[in-house]
């Protein structure tokens, strides 16, 4: 089976876990969503019911506990501590516990300092029955706390950070001068916020704002005095002489300050509103809209007003969110009973936080926002600003290439276009030429050979598709191997092969017409190797130039019968001469006095032109036999690699020891080609014999190899000698012709080698340079190619 089936597999199977998995999820929550259990739960705020800080905490809580699977109903109870003091609202928190007996209560929830204080006061015999989770509480009473160990009693502390959000207002306004206006006051709250201030705020850095008769009444500014002296704190007056630089932290406070004055320290404070930033860290009913007249940006260290329509811009707090979770997840362990263990006080999660709608109103840069900040009310355009410029400028670019590659698109359609007519008028003259010329188109794909519409005009046959076998039927029996080749060949060989075959399509058997055959090979989209090509009628061209070989074989004939004659009278002078002479000098009056070392050299004489006069009739009888076709060939499968080192081991002593004689073959590898091993053997050892006559210094060198794309064998004789010049190239294997006509020699040996070559199917190549050498080739197809 195939990868890509196991691949989709996989795939399938991971779609159908992932589909499951998110069914799982869902059908979860719609259980839970679905199936709620009633709880109820006192809820009791330390204010009142239009203070801020109520509006989405009941909410949030109410989603919590849907999310865990309980309905709460809600008995809400707000303590309202502006308008009591201690005394009354441990006193109203009674009365609102004695009610709350009669009721079914599974929990009781406190949000704030004042309503968990109260509640834990009261120290109602309802609160060792009923667990109790107070969230909020910036500053708990842990003495208190303490009584109720035994109890199902747990605080969760929103204790201030006044360090962090000091950094965080640093970070989001980096001025190097500074100003961070903290509202004091000499409640129980206000001395726990201002112990904590004192810890992480350099003295030098601290002034109070207000004189002394700006006081309402005098003895709060002498208990601010006092508070400010036991906290080791040096503060400068208000005056706005005072060079300040670097971070001053100025206590103001709104409470206790006449009207007057204070409108006369806003007005002073609008000087340098740019570097100013009011803290807040607990909730102040009086100093909210105060700061909101100063026009400041306003931070907070509570969730407290955050959100709210109190222009809080934000801060480093425990967010609605975050209190809520944390207070459901605490009482669901209660609720189920759990051992949830010590400690009672645990810290709430806090995050960095800001309201976008008023960070903007009081010129914040958002480059200046840190990232691991949590942003409220950020338009969709402003949170991405930086994205929206980049995909524009993207959108502009990509319109531009779009433009432009519409453009080149379009020009090259109309390129396209022009070209298509140039092309419809080329098909029409090709149409033209090909009906004219007798061509048809044909490819072969899967075996099967097909022709195009012009078949059938050019043979008169309906059939158009074609298996090998059934070409076979309508060729030739001598062209009947030349075709099988040029099917094998075709199919091994990339370049154009070109093939004359006769066929009878019209009656099987006889009257045969000659075809050529063109053809190219080239793959389809599978990869496969597909042939495509022409065949045309040539019928009338074979006979013309059979005419013309005719015309020329009878001038040739008359030529070469006076060239005969000439050359052979030549030739036949030459050695009949020299051994008609030294025979009368031998056998003549005065023979006698002929030393015999003298005489045996004249014997020598006569019998080498005997034997040059003999080879010289062997050859005139060889090539006429070659011509008139009475010369035999013995065909069969030779190892051409075993008959070139027969060669070479015999033509080691022949070759003249003042030369090198080579051999580069590789032994290892047999090369079966159909030959004449005598007549192949009779050429190359003529190609041996000319080098050996034409070298003088040295090498010789007999080598064979393959050609592996065109499956084809070259053996070949390379030598140093005095080479040939390119004119005379085409003319060396002409009948009797000799570059040296002083040489012995008849002239004919080169002659023979072609015709035997190409009686065996081959072919002669010659490179040659004068000075330098030449190189006589025999090429031969392998034997399982033909």
């Amino acid at each position: 089976m195939s990868k890509t089936y196991f691949k989709s597999t996989y795939l399938l199977i991971f779609i159908l876990s992932l589909f499951v998995f998110i069914s799982g999820l869902n059908y979860k929550h719609w259980y839970a969503t679905n199936n709620l259990s009633s709880k109820r739960i006192s809820l009791i705020y330390s204010m009142s019911i239009n203070d801020i800080g109520n509006k989405n905490m009941e909410k949030l809580l109410c989603q919590e506990f849907r999310q865990q699977g309980i309905e709460p109903i809600f008995d809400t109870f707000y303590l309202d501590c502006n308008k009591f003091n201690e005394k009354e609202e441990v006193e109203h928190t009674r009365k609102y516990l004695e009610l709350l007996e009669s009721k079914s209560t599974d929990l009781i929830l406190t949000i704030g300092d004042h309503a968990i204080y109260s509640l834990l006061s009261t120290r109602h015999r309802l609160l060792s029955s009923i667990p109790v989770v107070a969230c909020n509480v910036h500053f708990p009473n842990e003495e208190l706390i303490e009584e109720y160990d035994s109890q199902k009693v747990y605080v969760l502390r929103d204790s201030p950070d006044l360090k962090r959000n000091i950094d965080f207002i640093k970070t989001l306004y980096p001025h190097t001068d500074m100003e961070i206006i903290y509202n004091i006051d000499l409640t129980f709250l206000g001395h726990k916020s201002f112990a904590k201030l004192s810890r992480v705020v350099d003295r030098k850095n601290v002034r109070v704002l207000g004189y002394q008769q700006a006081y309402v009444q005098e003895c709060d500014y002498k208990h601010l005095t006092e508070m400010i002296e036991y906290f080791n704190l040096t503060p400068g007056l208000a005056n706005d002489s005072i060079k300040r630089s670097g971070l001053t932290i100025s206590l103001c406070p709104f409470r206790y300050i006449k009207g007057a004055a204070l409108l006369v320290m806003l007005e002073h404070s609008n000087r340098e509103q740019e570097k100013q930033a009011f803290l807040l860290d607990k909730l102040d009913m009086m100093s909210i809209p105060i700061v909101t007249a100063l026009n400041i940006p306003s931070f907070s260290c509570i969730r407290e007003g955050f959100g709210e329509n109190a222009k809080i811009v934000g801060g480093y707090m425990a967010t609605e969110e975050i209190s809520a979770r944390a207070t459901v997840g605490l009482a669901m362990h209660l609720l189920k009973k759990e051992k949830i263990g010590m400690p009672k006080i645990r810290e709430l999660e806090k995050e960095y936080v800001l309201d976008w709608m008023y960070f903007s109103e009081y010129a914040g840069n958002v480059s200046n926002v840190p990232k691991n900040v949590r942003m409220i009310n950020y338009p969709f355009y402003d949170r991405y600003r930086k994205e929206f410029y980049i995909l524009g400028g993207v959108f502009v670019l990509s319109f531009i290439l779009v433009t432009i590659s519409l453009l080149r698109t379009h020009r090259r359609s109309l390129m396209e276009r022009r070209n298509l007519q140039i092309l419809e008028e080329v098909h029409k003259r090709l149409t033209l030429s090909m009906d004219g010329g007798k061509i048809s188109l044909w490819n072969i794909q899967e075996g099967v050979l097909e022709f195009d519409d012009n078949y059938v005009q050019l043979v008169g046959l309906a059939q158009r598709r074609f298996t090998k076998e059934d070409m076979m039927k309508y060729t030739h029996p001598d062209d009947v191997q030349l075709l099988s080749s040029f099917y094998e060949t075709s199919h091994k060989s990339s370049g154009m092969q070109i093939q004359r075959i006769r066929f009878s399509f019209e009656t099987k058997g006889t009257d045969y017409k000659w075809y050529e055959f063109r053809c190219s090979s080239l793959k389809d989209a599978k990869g496969e190797v597909m042939l495509a090509g022409i065949m045309q009628n040539i019928q009338k061209l074979v006979e013309h130039e059979q005419q013309l070989i005719l015309a020329k074989q009878i001038a040739e004939k008359a030529e070469l019968k006076q060239s005969f004659l000439n050359n052979m009278s030549h030739e036949i002078r030459t050695p009949l001469n020299a051994i008609v002479g030294f025979t009368n000098l031998l056998v003549g009056e005065g023979s006698d006095e002929i030393e015999p070392e003298e005489r045996a050299a004249m014997l020598e004489i006569v019998n080498n032109n005997n034997d040059l006069l003999l080879k010289l009739v062997n050859d005139v009888l060889e090539i006429s036999r070659l011509d008139s076709g009475s010369l035999s060939f013995e065909i069969k499968e030779c190892d051409i690699t075993k008959t070139v080192k027969e060669i070479y081991m015999t033509y080691q002593t022949l070759i003249q020891p003042s030369l090198q004689f080579l051999l580069e073959l590789d032994e290892t590898v047999s090369l079966p080609v159909n030959i004449d091993n005598f007549r192949f053997t009779q050429v190359i050892s003529n190609f041996l014999n000319n080098a050996n006559k034409f070298t003088k210094t040295g090498m010789i060198t007999l080598g064979c190899k393959m050609n592996k794309e065109q499956q084809e064998i070259c053996v070949y004789v390379k030598d140093t000698g005095k080479g040939i010049d390119d004119k005379e190239l085409m003319m060396i294997f002409d009948r009797f012709y000799k570059t040296d006509e002083f040489e012995q020699g008849s002239g004919l040996g080169l002659s023979i080698c072609k015709v035997i070559i190409e009686r065996l199917a081959g072919r002669i190549e010659v490179q040659s340079e004068v000075g330098k050498g030449s190189c006589f080739s025999v090429i031969l197809s392998l034997a399982n190619t033909i």
